[in-house]
């Protein structure tokens, strides 16, 4: 006699997180909630990684570590490069020595809530904020301000050994450009600036890295436009040229503008958004990078003020792009949007012990293996990609799947036959000592089981 037992198979479970459509509408594979979870190449679920503190001791006074660098200094006397993190913290400058020391070496610069960008060109370190402080240089000796007659930008890029800078007070729609081969030139032939639609409302927000050759010049937080920097001179033949590419999608923050090797993101006020995508289906909330996380991105502190410390970050090892964002009503960066490029798939992060004000790919000190570390609220800085699955030197973290509503099981039962569960199998593979809860809910009524992932293999029920 035939069994009416039907089994339901979902392998390889490949889908990633969908917060916005109905649970009801999504497909077996995917889930409504995807919290600390990363995606292997195969599509497989695990936990993220962890984070420990990088500074064992807090940076004096506990302040808000606003931006990291990592600064390589180059020695043409006998050729080798000298490596330092660079920092800025509260109203100081700081460096390391990668021995997990921050030490200060200026004094009355900067905020702890000042967005702050450091450029590394021509050999040195240029910190810039979005607090009219004059930018500063340092050379791993000495710092001081940036020569010449720069403005007081917030935020800029190298770029065919120019400084291409923006986000100044008196002109918000400029772009000043330094002489080429000299950064501390600002006036003479050789130095430029470029005006993008000034007196339209916005401002520039941001500028990308140097993408195909090109800078792209985003403004905002009202309206929102796009433009591109072309060219490779001042004047004359291959004269740099602007054109306005797209309309309608207001950049909040410099920090969120991720450049990487095939695209650049962005964050707006209603979402983050690719370039590419932007480009070929143009502004349409379909189109959007994070249309899958929109229900979980519109809950986010919708004020100028909040929106504008969005930081974003590419990790190109884990082929990661992620933001830290602040969640509904936190005046902290809480929760961070990570999407796996390779996979198309979107997580949520929150840390335990600390949120992160600051991000950047750093190469870790003595393997120069690229890590991800986190700039804390506390004066401490976290390194990621931990092995070990705990935060902030051994604070435990949840993370937690949930599947969608399963409806329909398979082309045998349909939607209107009554069903009956027998059983419940998962496959894992081990990590370490640590337990996993699986939580099944059917109509309303849930079964919880424990297991303990030590050993191998447990049973279930």
């Amino acid at each position: 006699m035939a069994s009416r037992n039907v089994p339901f198979i979902i392998h390889p479970a490949r889908g990633g997180l969908d917060s916005t459509k109905a649970a009801t509408l999504l497909g077996p594979e995917e889930l409504t909630e995807a919290l600390n979870i990363e995606y292997d190449t195969s599509g497989a679920r695990r936990k993220r990684l962890g984070t420990n503190r990088y500074n064992a001791t807090a940076i004096t006074d506990a302040p808000t570590v606003t931006a990291l660098e990592d600064y390589w200094r180059y020695n043409s006397a006998d050729g080798t490069w000298t490596q330092k993190f660079v920092a800025t913290a509260g109203t100081q400058i700081w460096r390391d020595d990668l021995d997990g020391v921050w030490d200060s070496i200026g004094t009355g610069w900067g905020s702890n809530t000042a967005a702050v960008n450091i450029i590394l060109a021509e050999n040195v370190a240029v910190f810039c904020n979005d607090i009219n402080d004059a930018p500063q240089t340092w050379n791993q000796t000495t710092l001081a301000a940036l020569g010449g007659t720069p403005p007081n930008f917030a935020f800029g890029v190298y770029h065919q050994r120019r400084l291409f800078v923006a986000g100044t007070r008196l002109t918000p729609s400029r772009v000043d450009v330094s002489a080429a081969g000299a950064i501390a030139t600002w006036s003479g032939a050789d130095a430029t600036n470029l005006i993008f639609d000034e007196d339209d409302s916005d401002r520039i927000m941001g500028l990308s890295k140097p993408f195909r050759s090109r800078i792209y010049v985003f403004k905002g937080p009202h309206k929102g436009s796009i433009h591109e920097i072309t060219g490779t001179t001042i004047s004359g033949t291959g004269a740099y040229a602007r054109n306005r590419i797209f309309s309608g999608i207001p950049c909040v923050s410099s920090r969120s503008v991720v450049t990487t090797p095939n695209d650049i993101f962005w964050a707006s006020k209603y979402g983050i958004h690719s370039l590419t995508a932007t480009d070929k289906y143009g502004d349409t909330e379909e189109a959007f990078l994070s249309r899958p996380i929109q229900a979980d991105y519109r809950l986010l502190s919708q004020t100028d003020a909040r929106l504008s410390q969005i930081v974003g970050f590419y990790h190109p090892t884990r082929n990661l792009v992620g933001w830290l964002v602040p969640a509904a009503g936190a005046s902290q960066n809480t929760t961070a949007f990570v999407y796996n490029l390779a996979l198309k798939l979107w997580a949520t992060y929150t840390y335990t012990g600390f949120n992160g004000a600051s991000a950047q790919i750093l190469l870790t000190p003595s393997t120069a293996v690229p890590r991800l570390y986190i700039g804390g609220y506390d004066g401490f800085v976290r390194a990621a990609d931990q092995t070990t699955l705990t935060d902030d030197n051994g604070s435990a973290y949840t993370a937690r799947i949930r599947t969608p509503v399963y409806v329909k099981f398979g082309d045998v039962a349909h939607e209107l036959q009554e069903k009956e569960f027998f059983s419940i199998t998962t496959f894992f593979r081990p990590k370490g000592n640590y337990n996993a809860t699986l939580t099944v809910n059917v109509d309303r009524r849930s079964q919880t089981a424990n297991v303990n992932m030590a050993g191998g293999a447990d049973t279930l029920g």
